[in-house]
């Protein structure tokens, strides 16, 4: 059952949760991680999601998590600027997954991207799953983070933004639950943070334009899945890293 006090408590531990824990997350990921330890931060950081997702839904109820809290009015000449805003967005996310569509042409691909991504990552690379027993975990924890961040920062905290005590429109209520969702990895750094707000600017646009939040959540799990799948070890992919190394 809603209530305006648990709304308004919600709000704040997502908008804060991010910015209080990154002092921790920072010294746990930045650092190299045993299986077992790397294992328990994954387990970890999925109970983190789990709690406040769960609280989510037990207090909005997923009927209303699961649409936007107004349609896309919001839009100047909708007819024009929904298909341009559309097609913006489906080119950034084609550009998010290339690393996963390139990977697919073959081991040497896969090995240059997987090179490129541990290259990206390695202020953190407690994040970066090495071993399949962790690769297979990631791909579990890259599943809830799909669901549950777009359930807290697109279904709940768009809600509120719109429908609660702050009243702002929607597209304020995009770029600052945006901005929010950014706050929430600043383990990552200034750069990890603008990053993540311009991605959950994109995913609050899917759940926008498309009204509904299942687009958002599939596409937010397949961007965080693609870093298993090319990040999977494999003796091919061995061979094909030294063979490019070597030629």
């Amino acid at each position: 059952m809603e209530s305006s006090g648990a709304v308004v408590a919600l709000s704040v531990v997502i908008a804060m949760a991010g910015v209080v824990t990154s002092p921790i997350e920072r010294r746990i990921f930045g650092r190299a991680l045993s299986t077992r330890h790397k294992l328990l931060a994954y387990g970890g950081t999925m109970v983190m999601l789990w709690a406040p997702t769960l609280a989510a839904i037990s207090i909005r109820g997923w009927p209303a998590l699961a649409v936007p809290a107004s349609p896309a009015t919001w839009l100047p000449a909708r007819q024009i600027t929904e298909p341009a805003i559309g097609a913006l967005v489906a080119g950034y996310f084609v550009l998010g997954l290339w690393p996963l569509l390139q990977s697919l042409r073959g081991e040497r691909w896969r090995g240059a991207y997987a090179a490129a991504i541990r290259k990206q990552g390695a202020a953190f690379p407690g994040i970066l799953p090495n071993t399949g027993l962790e690769c297979a975990v990631f791909a579990v924890l890259s599943l809830t983070a799909g669901f549950c961040e777009e359930i807290l920062f697109r279904g709940f905290m768009i809600r509120f933004l719109v429908q609660g005590p702050p009243q702002f429109g929607m597209l304020a209520a995009l770029v600052l639950s945006s901005a929010v969702f950014g706050l929430n990895h600043a383990y990552q750094g200034a750069k990890g943070v603008v990053g993540t707000a311009i991605s959950g600017l994109g995913f609050g646009l899917v759940f926008a334009l498309s009204g509904a939040l299942l687009p958002s959540i599939l596409l937010h799990a397949l961007v965080n899945l693609q870093v298993a799948y090319v990040l999977r070890p494999s003796k091919t992919l061995k061979a094909a890293v030294v063979s490019k190394t070597l030629g």
